[in-house]
């Protein structure tokens, strides 16, 4: 990538900062959520990273997009984002142990599609690639990051080798040359997701307003009849965000 390329990237997004601590109120369903589930939940929230995501380009295989999805949340992403092209996308629950309901998937229709959200979200896009000649250690850390996986048959398209903001290479030692898909996924965020955490103080960078979102999404998960739930505390399903 030529240094004006490098530019606009880091052009394209503002630095992530580290988000503030505190709830803006409390919501009635913690009345029916155990007290340890309820502390899970707010240091999950915390720890989250929103500025880097994980692109998911044509797999088809669910166990694959599974143990992808289960790779992320472990890692403290919040969101991911799955390209369409040929095959549909389909998870195995045995696998994702349920990673999928805590993540946010954006789906795009098409390689063009995908490259085009995550570039007007302010994203740079990074693929591994065999004749890269920088580590991912070597690379700057872009202030958004979108990391591509492709399928395990065909790898990254060209179209999106094209659009590559960045190209690193995940040294191999053995005769064959290629890791598992989740397994290049959680060797690449271990290198990045450290870093921008070490940047951010060891914490999370996703507001105020979207960790509340969050929250309340997260609070309803294993109450039966939740909406009803929430109409008879006075406190509906759908919560404005609050500002920033």
């Amino acid at each position: 990538m030529s240094q004006q390329d490098s530019l606009n990237c880091q052009a394209n997004a503002s630095a992530p900062v580290a988000a503030d601590r505190s709830w803006p109120g409390v919501d009635p369903l913690e009345a029916y959520v155990a007290a340890e589930r309820i502390a899970r939940i707010d240091h999950v929230l915390r720890q989250r990273i929103g500025s880097i995501v994980a692109v998911f380009e044509d797999i088809f295989d669910p166990h694959n997009v599974a143990a992808c999805l289960r790779t992320c949340d472990g890692f403290g992403l919040q969101r991911t984002h799955v390209v369409l092209n040929q095959h549909g996308v389909r998870q195995s629950s045995t696998v994702s142990k349920s990673a999928d309901q805590w993540l946010d998937i954006q789906r795009h229709a098409g390689t063009a599609a995908g490259i085009a959200a995550l570039k007007a979200q302010g994203f740079c896009i990074w693929v591994s690639d065999l004749q890269a000649t920088e580590t991912l250690d070597e690379l700057p850390l872009d202030p958004k990051i979108a990391l591509v996986v492709g399928n395990a048959h065909a790898g990254i398209s060209p179209e999106m080798r094209q659009a590559a903001d960045r190209r690193y290479i995940l040294p191999m030692h053995g005769m064959v040359q290629s890791y598992n898909l989740s397994v290049a996924l959680a060797l690449s965020l271990q290198t990045v997701v450290p870093k921008r955490r070490a940047s951010l103080g060891g914490q999370g960078d996703m507001s105020v307003a979207e960790m509340w979102q969050l929250r309340q999404k997260w609070l309803e998960f294993g109450i039966r009849h939740v909406d009803a739930m929430r109409r008879s505390v006075g406190y509906g399903p759908h919560i404005a965000a609050i500002t920033p």
